[in-house]
Parts: C-alpha cells; sequence; structure tokens
C-alpha cells in the first residue's frame, strides 16, 4: 500500500509540472526584453555576386563572307595577331575567273563608249550633209520646173507631144518626191537623233560592267580572312580542307579584340538600390578561397534588369533570377585572368 501511495504521489506531482511549465514559458515569452538595437543597416554591408571575365572590346566569332573551301591556314591557337592580318584563305579559282569576265565587260563597255563619243563628234558634219542633200534636192526640182516652163513657151515653136508632156512632169513629180524625202529625214533626225544619248547609255553599260568588276574584285578579296583589329585568336575551330559557309556552326574563329580585362559582375535586383558607379570592388576566383585578390570599381551599370547573359547551366548556379550588369574595372594583375573565368565579385560599401 505505500508503494502505491508513493507512485501515485509521483504521477500527481509530474502532471503538474508538465501543466505549469508550458504556461511558465508562455508567461517569459511574453514579458521578456525588447532586443538591442541594431548597430548597422543593409546599406552598410558588402554586396556579394558573381560575375566572369570578359574582354573590353567584346569576344566575337569569325567567319567568311562567303562559303569556300580553305587551302591555307595561317594562324595558329592562342596567336597574337595585328590588324588586317591573314587568318586563312579560300579557294578563289572560281572568283579569279568571275574576274577576268567582268575586266572583258568593261573593256567592251569602254570600247562601246568611245565609239559613241567618236559618232557624237562626227554627227554636225553629217547633220550638215544631210542639210545639204535636201537643199540639192530642192533645186532639181526647181530646175526641173523651170525646163519644163521654158518648153512649154516654146511649144508655140515646137508643139510638144502628149508623151514629151507627160515625161516631163513624171520627172518633175519624181525629183519632188526625193526632195521630200530628203526633207523628211532631215527633220527626223534634227528631232529625234541625239548623240548624247548614244554616249549616256554606252556610259551606263560601263557603269554596270565597273559595278560588276567591283562585286567580282571583292568575291577574290573576301577568300581572304583578316583580323578586323589587333588582338588573339581564342579558338581556332577549322583546318585546311576544311568546307567554311557564313553562319556556320561552330564559328571558324574565336576572337577578342586587343584591350584592358573587364569584369561582367550579374547583380541581382534586390542589391540595386546598394550599388552606384565608382564604388570600390574585390574580385577573387570563385571557388579558389586562397586565390589572389583583384582590386577594381564599378565603371559602369546597366540600365536593363534581365536574364544572365552567360545562360550556360553551370553546376550550383542560380540562372532564371533577373540581374543588371556591372562592369568592374579590374586595376592589377589582369594578366593573370582569362576570359570566361567565374569570379566572386565584393562590392565594398566603404
Amino acid at each position: 500500500m505505500a508503494d502505491e501511495r508513493r507512485t501515485s504521489g509521483w504521477i500527481r506531482w509530474l502532471a503538474l509540472g508538465l501543466l505549469v511549465g508550458p504556461l511558465a514559458a508562455v508567461g517569459w515569452w511574453l514579458s521578456r526584453p525588447a532586443p538591442p538595437p541594431q548597430s548597422a543597416s543593409t546599406g552598410d554591408l558588402d554586396v556579394l555576386c558573381t560575375g566572369r571575365v570578359d574582354a573590353s572590346g567584346m569576344v566575337v566569332s569569325l567567319e567568311p563572307n562567303q562559303p569556300g573551301r580553305v587551302v591555307k591556314l595561317s594562324v595558329q591557337e592562342n596567336k597574337i595577331l595585328e590588324k588586317n592580318q591573314e587568318i586563312l584563305r579560300l579557294d578563289d579559282s572560281t572568283a579569279r575567273f568571275r574576274l577576268l569576265q567582268a575586266k572583258a565587260l568593261v573593256n567592251g563597255a569602254n570600247v562601246d563608249l568611245a565609239s559613241a563619243k567618236k559618232d557624237a563628234e562626227r554627227f554636225p558634219k553629217q547633220l550638215e550633209a544631210r542639210k545639204a542633200m535636201a537643199a540639192a534636192g530642192k533645186a532639181r526640182v526647181d530646175q526641173a520646173k523651170k525646163l519644163v516652163e521654158q518648153r512649154k513657151a516654146q511649144e508655140k515653136i515646137t508643139p510638144l507631144t502628149k508623151i514629151e508632156q507627160e515625161g516631163y512632169e513624171a520627172q518633175v513629180r519624181e525629183l519632188e518626191a526625193l526632195e521630200l524625202a530628203d526633207r523628211l529625214q532631215l527633220e527626223d533626225i534634227e528631232k529625234n537623233l541625239n548623240p548624247q544619248w548614244r554616249i549616256d547609255a554606252a556610259q551606263a553599260r560601263l557603269d554596270a560592267a565597273e559595278a560588276d568588276r567591283q562585286l567580282a574584285q571583292k568575291s577574290v578579296d573576301d577568300c581572304v580572312m583578316r583580323a578586323p583589329a589587333a588582338g588573339r585568336i581564342l579558338r581556332l575551330q577549322t583546318s585546311e580542307g576544311a568546307l567554311l559557309s557564313p553562319g556556320g556552326y561552330p564559328p571558324a574563329i574565336v576572337f577578342v579584340p586587343a584591350g584592358t580585362l573587364i569584369v561582367r559582375a550579374e547583380l541581382d535586383q534586390e542589391f540595386i538600390g546598394r550599388v552606384r558607379e565608382g564604388m570600390a570592388v574585390e574580385a577573387q576566383e570563385d571557388g579558389r578561397p586562397d586565390g589572389p585578390i583583384f582590386p577594381g570599381k564599378i565603371k559602369s551599370m546597366s540600365r536593363w534588369v534581365a536574364q544572365r547573359r552567360t545562360l550556360i547551366l553551370d553546376p550550383g548556379e542560380i540562372n532564371d533570377v533577373r540581374t543588371i550588369e556591372c562592369l568592374v574595372e579590374l586595376q592589377t594583375n589582369i594578366d593573370e585572368l582569362f576570359i570566361g573565368q567565374r569570379m566572386r565579385v565584393r562590392i565594398k560599401s566603404k
């Protein structure tokens, strides 16, 4: 009996504790002192983001302006080039044949133009000759009419037979018809024949032939791919014998113009109000906590909130958020960086 009373007493004390304990905890929570005020606002904290090393001149893909087969490759990967230095050469045999054809057309058009100019020089004399022929025809008609009138005047002495009279009249009509033909031809030449028209037509044919020659020459020139500026070959993805065409994938040449390296920091939208141009920056290779720190400053900030420029789904990197780009200008040790290298960027508040 004594053991049962001790057990029931212990149970009562346990139940009482379970009832009072939560009530005491709630009372303490409601009467706890207020937390101390924070000493710093979020605007005083550094901003962390990621970015990638890029060239200030932007990496570009080089491709030929026309399809062709590579017959000569003049560069190697990672080679530094000067502006207009030859990179590769395509087969230009077809383009050269077209150039020869175009040059022949230009020569023929030059001959036509020279002939038209010569005809224009002769035109005044030819016109004078036509006028003289028309005047001579009119003079013959007048002379024939005078002869007919003289013969009629002698009719009392020597009468005209019917056949003679008809012959005289037919001769006059024939001369009048010839004179009319010469006069109409002269009027047609004066109204409708302008030697300058033929010169203009010949000049137009020459201009068209010269345009074709320039197009053919451009096709020959386009068979040689040259560096658009001083820079470096980042990736070479073709070889001699390969067939290239505009818009091909992957690009034959990946090229970066010479210039300083920058970091394109991708800043989340929530930090826009805490970052300004000119703020100091520390950049460090992502995934390498013991790597060197590259100091710099924010050169400019984009005015566009959009997806990340790099859409490669790298493990551990969020790609479906809206960001703005901050161009970070590095100040030292840029020779140790590589284009495309992923960086951690700390934008310092002070």
